[in-house]
């Protein structure tokens, strides 16, 4: 395997003029002014001092020790720090709000720089900051030159621009740049990009700063924090990706009124979403209350039309609870009992992984046997499908380095893509076709449902050749029902003998069937695919 070039020590600055330079061209009407101009002026800086500021941005924080700022690549900073401050990117100086500096500072800083607290240098530096604000009071000036930066929020917008969500940031670049991983080839347009107006990009800003504020505040068990998130929650939107981030965070706050015993106001929030847990959680508030009535009507409703495949599973398992199915209005096929799966139990040395075990058992016996746990099918999903998951879609995608379509998990994904979907359906003939053209044309490029590392060629030829057209059409029919939970639950092991074939999903002592797991398995039940759980004992 070859080794990947090392990186330039520049390769930070280059990461971001492609991410500006890809914004600026596709989404210049949507930046404010106060944006261009920083974009423009900071294209006109030197290139030492545009590393230096990139670097500030990439900060966690806003507030700097001028002296501790050093980066080998860039030498001396304080003369770039001085062209930032000229041309307005930052401020140079000693005074900064307490909490700012008092955090900012080592306590070793702190100790030198306010020489009149009477502490011993061994106390906490909270005991130092404490004892500081005391003698001090709240106006600090520090002996230590401060750097600010001025606009930082400006990454958040491009990066948001670029890569669509809140979470990935310039860390990206560096996987694509190292050759860690290569991307499909795929038309990033204007008339494809995923926000159309400013109002949009401010919105979702901010209900990325609420979902922050209700991660940390869950994080440090503070949630009377989370609680008062419900005053500063916005509106129902009409652009469907906003109002379904929009509905996460509400079912979020919802549940920590529910976790806090009051049901009422939980009760309110869930019912402004359609997003789940929404209509589970009002089921189970409604049962508390002894609303059976109002909770059997949406069962019924979750039963008929599931939001996802863990929905309906816990609809089910609603529908059977004494209340609900003594009240009796919910269908009689909510109620009944899913047919024993089929299961072996083998007696074996556990000297290595049980499955490993398993398998060599079945190898001995004349079986082909693959550990393919979720990648068989999930793979033969991705190849067949390849072309139509890297369609042009509005808002699919919005930067080279994406793994499928931004919008893989969302309710507008089978609708934007209906027609191809059904028309490849109808040659599922040629699966064999349509699998092998994509495994040897995009062999090792990145895609959210191929895992090179692991598929081979010979174990998708073995189940395209056992697996009949219906079987097959079904398996894509339900990872395409429900993409992100019927990824999961395959069993662990593929193995064939001749014109034989199973699927086996090995359980070691103490382990049991999750939910996901069984549905997968009923389901192979269903469609007369063979599939059976095999327990394992240890050989004392």
């Amino acid at each position: 395997m070859t080794q990947p070039d090392p990186l330039s020590p520049y390769y930070y600055h280059h990461n971001f003029q492609s991410l500006m330079d890809l914004v600026s061209e596709r989404d210049w009407d949507l930046l404010t002014e106060q944006e261009r101009i920083w974009i423009t002026t900071f294209q006109q800086l030197s290139f030492k001092a545009q590393c230096l500021l990139i670097r500030l941005l990439m900060r966690r924080h806003d507030w700097f020790v001028a002296e501790s700022l050093f980066y080998p690549e860039l030498g001396e900073t304080q003369p770039l720090l001085n062209v930032l401050a000229e041309q307005k990117f930052v401020s140079i100086t000693h005074s900064a709000p307490a909490n700012v500096l008092l955090n900012l500072l080592s306590k070793s800083q702190l100790i030198a720089a306010f020489p009149a607290v009477i502490l011993s240098k061994s106390a906490r530096k909270k005991q130092w900051q404490a004892a500081i604000i005391e003698t001090y009071g709240e106006s600090l000036t520090s002996p230590y030159s401060l750097v600010v930066c001025h606009h930082p929020d400006i990454l958040a917008v491009l990066l948001l621009l670029y890569f669509g969500n809140s979470r990935q940031d310039l860390s990206q670049f560096v996987v694509a740049e190292l050759g860690i991983q290569r991307f499909e080839s795929y038309p990033i347009r204007r008339a494809e990009r995923l926000f159309q107006h400013r109002r949009h990009i401010d919105d979702w800003l901010h209900l990325s700063a609420l979902n922050e504020m209700a991660w940390q505040a869950r994080k440090a068990k503070r949630p009377e924090a989370i609680l008062a998130l419900k005053s500063h929650l916005p509106e129902p939107f009409d652009w469907s990706p906003l109002e379904r981030k929009r509905q996460r965070l509400a079912n979020r706050i919802a549940r920590e009124f529910e976790r806090q015993g009051d049901l009422l106001t939980a009760l309110s929030l869930y019912q402004t979403t359609t997003q789940p847990p929404s209509q589970e959680r009002q089921a189970r508030i409604l049962i508390k209350q002894g609303e059976i009535e109002a909770a059997s009507n949406i069962i019924a409703t979750m039963i008929r039309v599931p939001h996802d495949e863990e929905e309906l599973d816990v609809a089910y398992r609603l529908a059977k609870q004494k209340p609900v199915r003594t009240f009796g209005n919910l269908a009689p096929s909510a109620l009944v009992r899913q047919p024993a799966l089929p299961t072996q139990t083998l007696t074996l040395p556990l000297n290595q992984r049980v499955e490993n075990e398993v398998a060599d058992h079945y190898r001995q016996q004349g079986w082909q046997v693959w550990y393919s746990e979720n990648s068989l099918l999930n793979a033969l999903f991705g190849l067949f499908f390849w072309d139509i998951l890297f369609l042009s879609v509005r808002g699919a995608f919005l930067n080279p380095f994406q793994r499928g379509p931004r919008d893989l998990y969302s309710d507008d994904f089978i609708t934007q893509r209906q027609s191809q979907i059904d028309a490849r359906l109808a040659e599922i003939g040629r699966a064999h076709h349509w699998v092998a053209h994509h495994y040897q044309q995009k062999q090792g490029i990145n895609n959210d449902w191929v895992n090179w590392s692991v598929i081979e060629w010979p174990l998708l030829e073995a189940a395209l050749s056992v697996l009949t057209e219906s079987q097959l059409t079904a398996c894509f029919a339900r990872i395409l029902f429900d993409r992100q939970h019927n990824r999961r639950g395959h069993p662990d092991l593929f193995m064939c003998q001749g014109t034989h074939y199973q699927w086996v999903e090995v359980k070691g002592p103490g382990d049991v069937l999750q939910p996901h797991q069984t549905r997968w398995l009923q389901f192979f039940l269903q469609h007369h695919i063979p599939a059976k759980v095999t327990y394992v004992t240890p050989l004392e």
